[in-house]
């Protein structure tokens, strides 16, 4: 498997691996007004704003992660792997390479995601790359741009008492 930076020549395939993704939410009980696969034009904003990486089988695209710089945080917007290349460690080997990016960057302290709570397979995940449930008691500095995350997240129609925010120490 090939990890490389994805680029706008990617879109279809990436809106495609978007798309196959979904459907796993959909399967678990999800309903379409809960989670929409990306657009075209929002995965277009995700390749303008984020890191994105393809994760490739020789020349397929079968998954993706994206992530940015928030503060001290390291966020990673997002994991997705084609349904048909699941439970083959697509999605573990691009989560290592946002936290290798993390580990590289002398500014950031810590690793943040938001996911689906009832989504126990990516809890599974990132709890077995040492995620743990933000607890704002013992919150590092500047956890309320994670908040801010979820509240961006609520104002544009997820739920956000159906999200959780993930955290972890850049080095680990």
């Amino acid at each position: 498997m090939l990890l490389r930076p994805a680029t706008l020549h990617d879109l279809p395939a990436l809106h495609g691996i978007e798309r196959s993704a979904t459907e796993l939410y959909y399967e678990a009980g999800f309903s379409p007004a809960q989670i929409d696969p990306r657009s075209e034009a929002e995965i277009r904003q995700l390749l303008k704003y984020t890191t994105v990486l393809l994760a490739c089988d020789d020349d397929l695209p079968i998954g993706y992660a994206s992530y940015y710089t928030r503060g001290p945080f390291l966020h990673l917007e997002e994991i997705a792997v084609h349904r048909e290349h699941r439970r083959r460690g697509v999605g573990l080997a691009l989560a290592r390479q946002a936290l290798a990016a993390a580990q590289a960057d002398p500014q950031c302290t810590h690793v943040s995601l938001v996911a689906y709570r009832r989504a126990r397979w990516a809890i599974a995940l990132y709890t077995r790359l040492g995620f743990d449930f933000l607890d704002p008691a013992s919150a590092p500095p500047q956890a309320e741009l994670l908040q801010e995350i979820v509240a961006i997240e609520a104002a544009a129609g997820l739920a956000s008492e159906c999200r959780v925010a993930m955290i972890r120490p850049a080095l680990r």
